[in-house]
């Protein structure tokens, strides 16, 4: 669901135009990129969910850390402080509000997809179950729903940045950017 998350920030951007799109960006994967170091320290990993499974939403995730709820919500309640105290400023009132829920949305739709390897403790602390409402089991369905959030999130981006900025070729330029990031990310999910 890379995509997806990516989408999240277009649409984000478009409600909210005064945050950085490298900041929603960022925010959008935050526990994926948590994921990636422990993944190479062998610490959390992705595998196929069955033998022969292979291609989109394949994966069983084991990412007791990185995508553990209680871990997500400190994690957003850190990015939001953090946005709050340096940046409120600079990006708004209520940015750090916005930034926090835009990370904390990642586990959201991660839940959505993930078959039930979400913990809720960091590290599967207290055996409690395993969470995921398992939209991968459908790859078909997860796609459309993927496919949604980034025909969204590059719309909305486009035409708010076409609206509001001064220079109709830089906000064209912006607008294909962004929209190729988008699209491109969706290929390489579906890929």
């Amino acid at each position: 669901m890379l995509a997806g998350h990516f989408g999240v920030a277009g649409i984000i951007k478009a409600w909210r135009p005064a945050l950085p799109m490298g900041a929603l960006l960022v925010a959008t994967q935050l526990p994926d990129l948590v994921f990636l170091p422990l993944a190479a320290l062998g610490v959390e990993s992705g595998e196929p969910a069955g033998p022969g499974l292979s291609g989109y939403g394949s994966l069983l995730i084991t990412a007791e850390y990185s995508h553990a709820l209680v871990g997500n919500l400190v994690l957003a309640l850190l990015v939001g402080g953090l946005t709050h105290v340096f940046l409120r400023d600079r990006w708004g009132r209520d940015a750090g509000v916005v930034l926090g829920g835009t990370v904390f949305g990642h586990w959201l739709l991660d839940l959505l997809v993930h078959r039930p390897d979400l913990v809720v403790l960091p590290g599967g602390a207290g055996g409690l179950p395993l969470l995921g409402l398992g939209l991968w089991e459908s790859p078909a369905v997860a796609a459309v729903v993927e496919g949604a959030l980034v025909l969204a999130g590059a719309l909305l981006y486009s035409w708010r940045t076409l609206r509001d900025h001064p220079s109709r070729a830089r906000a064209q330029l912006y607008s294909a950017g962004v929209g190729l990031i988008l699209v491109g990310s969706f290929l390489f999910d579906l890929l």
